[in-house]
């Protein structure tokens, strides 16, 4: 089942107009508040609703190479006065990418001007300056922000500022309308003033036609005029957009939220547009794919002595998974890392980009004699592929495709520590734009079942007379759960990575066992478990005069209620099937026994999802055995009273207790041990 088909509904427009040059400006004055907005206390239907946003207004100009951006929010509670800390986001970037794709544009905020309006409607201007923060950064890309915030801010303020993002004169930005965001918004305006020509290497070209992919709410409509002096206009105004919810398992917001994507395109179709772009893709990836000598020597002496094509292909992969994924690692400059024209000159250096890693590992396969293709994916946590969107932005990885015995297999060498013929999670179930003999055209990637994602907890106490728990607790992590602790391993040190293990274990038990990391195993070993051992003291249960109340699984006893709403909506979204199984063992003294036990039961969902229970008891211990198996990943919002029916019979089986009664030990007892 492939997620890009998974039920998430939209509408796709597409228009072919001819374009005319036309010049915009945004107004530099601020709005007078109405009396209504200054005694402004709530908004209707959103009680507790921290702030509103007034208006909002983005207006991109092709002509000037900006946006224009204005924003009025009224700060409702204390919470609300967060919203006067303002962080405005963009992105510089430089020279070309690996495929000899442009990277983008440079940007930078400009003319910022805000100010801080009372209830009684004192102005308070902003008078500062905003300091520059980068965010992150890598080899060609730095994302910063200029930071500022708006002054004397209360209960009942109205704030609002205005800003202007400009862009690199060689390029022509596609407007994003980004409608709904966490604050309801009473009415906003969106304009693009669009150009007539783009550039493209340097070389200008009449730009014939417009897409766009629009998420409205119902009523809403993108109006396109031909002012009077001359050129296009888009223009939409909308009011009373909700905030986005906050559930449980949310699926990307770009799936679902408000929004307008627009795309300059010279193609009447969809179809039209990604065969020929995606023939322009493809042909650029071979061209950086191509190896050389050195390359080729490297190939044939790491499959030497592979008698098959599978084992050819595992020797490429682990020869990959040596090299240095400086995705992970610090940056160098451009003077370290010198001009990399070809995947020869990754394979010399020994290191790359997850990108660059996985291009290496599709040359060296062809150069080993196999088929192989590289395929465009998006990152499923933000959002789907949407073929009606005619934009390759959309696309954040590449994973590669071999053909083993007549079978496209998928592989992820660019995930660090990813599996032999596995993908990470966000890479799975997914649609894309893969290479093909001959051209391009659409794919699904595959993805696996719960048994291959896994969560193994066993825990081993004992306890003594006085009711102190000593013992061991073993977790094995298989699958997405296992990359995702060897990812956070490289985001830091050993002390960082067992601190964030403790806490964790620490979230899941109860708060009075104290827990330390023992042991960790098979960190870098991606073809094995990653096994992690913690050391428990502390106590366990709750006594009640001459009984001991216990919980019959240690690793629920901490667990929140998940899907606790009565109502949903927005589908359900689990990112990858997957398997937790359960294992406790409490030993315990001469002087307990077992009172009562919960009763073994089974609950299952549609052959979607499976929980098991078992609990069994011996003269000094009793055992318990959970299974829970999440077989699906997506739940639509009509599905979701039956899921949450079987999640609220789970937590409460999982809440059920082990009693054990304290009993007199006669002195022959006593004696016999």
């Amino acid at each position: 089942m492939g997620y890009g088909t998974m039920r998430v509904i939209a509408a796709a427009a597409f228009a072919a107009m001819m374009m005319g040059g036309v010049t915009a400006q945004a107004s530099d004055t601020f709005q007078k508040p109405t009396a209504e907005e200054l005694s402004m206390t709530s908004v209707p239907g959103y009680p507790g609703a921290s702030a509103v946003v007034l208006f909002r207004e983005q207006i991109t100009t092709d002509n000037l190479h900006s946006i224009q951006r204005y924003e009025r929010v009224k700060i409702l509670t204390e919470d609300g006065k967060k919203y006067a800390n303002v962080e405005l986001r963009y992105v510089r970037t430089e020279g070309y990418n690996e495929a000899g794709g442009y990277n983008g544009s440079e940007e930078d905020v400009q003319d910022i001007q805000g100010r801080t309006i009372h209830a009684d409607g004192t102005i308070i201007p902003f008078t500062g300056k905003p300091y520059v923060k980068t965010i992150e950064k890598s080899k060609d890309l730095k994302y910063q922000a200029k930071v500022f915030t708006l002054p004397d801010v209360e209960v009942g303020s109205i704030i609002e500022y205005r800003y202007a993002t400009r862009y690199n004169d060689t390029i022509v930005e596609e407007p994003e309308w980004y409608i709904q965001g966490d604050l309801f918004v009473k009415q906003a305006h969106y304009v693009w003033h669009p150009t007539t020509h783009d550039l493209v290497d340097n070389k200008e070209r009449l730009i014939n036609s417009i897409a766009w992919f629009p998420i409205l709410p119902q009523g809403a409509e993108i109006k396109h005029t031909e002012p009077a002096g001359g050129g296009q206009l888009y223009e939409l105004t909308v009011h009373d957009i909700p905030p986005v919810v906050d559930e449980d398992y949310m699926p990307p917001l770009k799936s679902y939220s408000y929004r307008v994507l627009f795309s300059f395109t010279a193609f009447r179709t969809r179809d039209e547009f990604w065969k020929d772009q995606g023939k322009e893709w493809s042909k650029r990836s071979d061209s950086f794919m191509k190896g050389g000598k050195s390359l080729d020597t490297g190939t044939q002496e790491t499959i030497a002595g592979a008698t098959s094509a599978d084992e050819k292909v595992r020797k490429i992969y682990a020869k990959i998974m040596t090299f240095e994924n400086t995705d992970y690692t610090r940056e160098r400059s451009k003077h370290e890392e010198g001009k990399i024209a070809t995947v020869s000159d990754i394979w010399d250096r020994k290191r790359g980009s997850s990108s660059e890693l996985t291009k290496l590992f599709v040359a060296m396969v062809r150069s080993a004699g196999l088929k192989s293709y590289l395929m465009l994916v998006p990152d499923r946590s933000e959002g789907v592929f949407i073929p009606e969107w005619m934009s390759f932005r959309q696309f954040s990885d590449e994973i590669a495709i071999v053909n083993l015995d007549g079978k496209d297999v998928d592989f992820d060498p660019g995930e660090r520590y990813c599996a032999y013929g596995h993908l990470a999670w966000q890479h799975t179930f997914s649609s894309g734009l893969r290479q093909v003999d001959g051209g391009t055209a659409f794919g699904e990637t595959a993805g696996d079942g719960y048994a291959a994602n896994k969560t193994s907890r066993v825990a081993n106490l004992t306890m003594d007379e006085h009711g102190q728990i000593t013992g061991r607790i073993d977790l094995a992590f298989v699958g997405a759960p296992a990359l995702r602790w060897r990812h956070t391993a490289l985001t830091g040190d050993e002390q960082s990575l067992s601190d964030k293990l403790r806490e964790m274990l620490e979230g899941r038990v109860p708060h009075s066992l104290e827990v330390k990391v023992g042991k960790i195993e098979n960190l870098s070993d991606y073809e094995q478990p990653l096994k992690v051992s913690f050391d428990v003291t502390g106590t366990l249960g709750t006594p009640t005069g001459k009984r001991l109340v216990m919980p019959v699984d240690l690793f629920e006893s901490g667990a929140t209620a998940t899907f606790s709403q009565e109502k949903r909506e927005t589908a359900v979204d689990f990112q990858f099937p997957q398997a937790v199984n359960d294992a406790l063992r409490v030993n315990f003294k001469q002087g307990f026994e077992v009172e009562a036990l919960p009763k073994a039961d089974k609950y299952s969902l549609d052959k979607r999802a499976l929980y098991t229970v078992t609990v069994e008891s011996a003269p000094t211990s009793f055992t318990t055995r959970r299974g829970f198996a999440m077989g699906d990943i997506i739940f639509l919002q009509k599905e979701y009273p039956g899921l949450r029916t079987f999640y609220s019979q789970m937590q409460t089986k999982d809440k059920e207790s082990v009693v054990l009664k304290a009993v007199h030990v006669t002195a022959e007892a006593k004696g016999g041990n």
